[in-house]
């Protein structure tokens, strides 16, 4: 059962899109002069996690990531919607947003279809946004992650995971192994837990996730959302 509160709901409703609990450590690093593709995108909303916060199966990645395109879908008034009522689990009927055929052509919608296009084929936009959630470690958008220390508002994505833990969701680790059991130390005794093959390239296939492709497939299809 999920307890902690969640911080997103306080984000401010206009850019720099940062929680009062984040602004220091990201001032400082910004005040730093750190390379480009490090910098944090203040002006998109940040993506912490995207659908249910009680789906059946939880992807765990680093952080999003960031191009020109990004800025164009963030400027258009129903994707900025859908990405706050994700922000602060609103019901929607896409909750994995970047599912919905509205933001199709969105980078972000492009990027979720070629490496979840195995289950998409199989189970559909709908089945699969409603089914699958993605926690990111790391909220902000950057061309590559780069942040040197862990922001107060990550507790409560730490937490989204061990919540999911705790009711025995499918995870699947696509990067940062050892920053996310680092955070949670359960998670690499988790039976239920797996890691692609290949992590750097992370599609969610039977050939990359050859020991936990037929669970998470099961946890799909046995899911009434």
């Amino acid at each position: 059962m999920l307890n902690a509160v969640n911080p997103w709901r306080d984000l401010p409703s206009a850019a720099p899109f940062v929680l009062s609990c984040d602004a220091t450590a990201i001032e400082e690093f910004h005040a730093g002069d750190p390379p480009a593709w490090h910098r944090l995108h203040l002006e998109l909303l940040p993506e912490p996690f995207l659908g249910r916060p009680y789906a059946p199966v939880v992807l765990l990645n680093l952080n999003p990531g960031f191009n020109d395109q990004d800025v164009l879908a963030h400027e258009n008034g129903e994707f900025a919607e859908a990405a706050t009522r994700n922000l602060v689990h609103a019901q929607q009927r896409y909750p994995s947003y970047l599912r919905d055929p509205r933001f199709r052509e969105a980078s972000g919608a492009r990027w979720w279809r070629t490496h979840l296009a195995q289950l998409l084929a199989r189970f559909g936009d709908s089945r699969v946004a409603n089914a699958i959630a993605c926690v990111e470690y790391f909220p902000h958008h950057s061309d590559k992650y780069g942040f040197p220390t862990e922001l107060p508002s990550q507790r409560y994505s730490i937490e989204l995971v061990r919540s999911a833990i705790e009711r025995g969701a499918v995870i699947v680790v696509l990067r940062a192994w050892s920053l996310w059991t680092a955070a949670l130390p359960e998670l690499a005794q988790y039976a239920r837990a797996f890691k692609l093959r290949n992590r750097q390239r992370v599609w969610v296939t039977e050939d990359n996730c050859p020991d936990g492709f037929a669970t998470i497939a099961a946890a799909i299809e046995e899911s009434t959302a």
